[in-house]
This record gives C-alpha cells, structure tokens and sequence, in this order.
C-alpha cells in the first residue's frame, strides 16, 4: 500500500533558503537535526513535511525566528 505525502512546495522552499543562508550544508544540518541528509534534501524539495519539533531545530539551527516564516 502506498503512502500519501503531503507536498508543500512553499515549505520546501523555505527551508531551502534558511539553509542556504546559514551557510551550513545539507549534511551538517542532517547531522544537527539527526535526520539524514537525503531527509533534508526532501524537506528542501518540498517532498516531505518534517516533524514540527525538527522545524524547530532547523529554525534554531540556522538563526531564523519562527516570527519570520512567511506563512
């Protein structure tokens, strides 16, 4: 049975850009949220949602403030 994931392009993008800011890689950011980095590369990609907690990491990890999601 195959299963359904929600896309969100908007996210992706998103999480694409505050990385790319940070100046981190994929991996380092991987590694900090302890996802690999293909979980990463789909999160950027819009592919997958991740988990609020780990949203958070990532807005921790990279200096962003949740007030600055533009959505």
């Amino acid at each position: 049975m195959e299963a359904k994931r929600s896309l969100d392009p908007d996210l992706g993008l998103f999480i694409h850009t505050i990385i790319c800011n940070s100046g981190l890689t994929h991996e380092a950011v991987a590694e900090s949220l302890n996802v690999s980095p293909r979980a990463v590369d789909y999160y950027c990609n819009g592919q997958r949602k991740p988990k609020q907690t780990t949203l958070l990491k990532l807005l921790r990890i990279t200096g962003v403030n949740a007030e600055d999601i533009p959505f």
